[in-house]
């Protein structure tokens, strides 16, 4: 009898928070990010294989979006600093 690996993908939850930051921003964070806000200033974005998926989807609502520093630091942009 023949046996049959099946390959699963863990995928996760995403949500973006919907008031943007100081810099004009909307942070991205994994479910369950101590950092993320609460659920009610954040709009799921659904469950992805990739972060860079999720960057993406939030992208298509905030084009300034970008990853938490703590759940996707791969995905953090530092705030830009005044010319002034």
């Amino acid at each position: 009898m023949a046996t049959y690996r099946v390959h699963t993908t863990k995928m996760a939850t995403y949500h973006v928070h919907t008031i943007k930051m100081a810099s004009g921003d909307h942070e991205v964070h994994l479910d369950h990010c101590e950092w993320c806000p609460p659920l009610e200033q954040t709009h799921e974005l659904g469950r992805f294989k990739s972060s860079h998926e999720a960057i993406k989807s939030a992208k298509r609502i905030f084009p300034q979006a970008h990853g938490c520093h703590h759940c996707l630091p791969k995905h953090y942009k530092l705030p830009e600093k005044d010319a002034n």
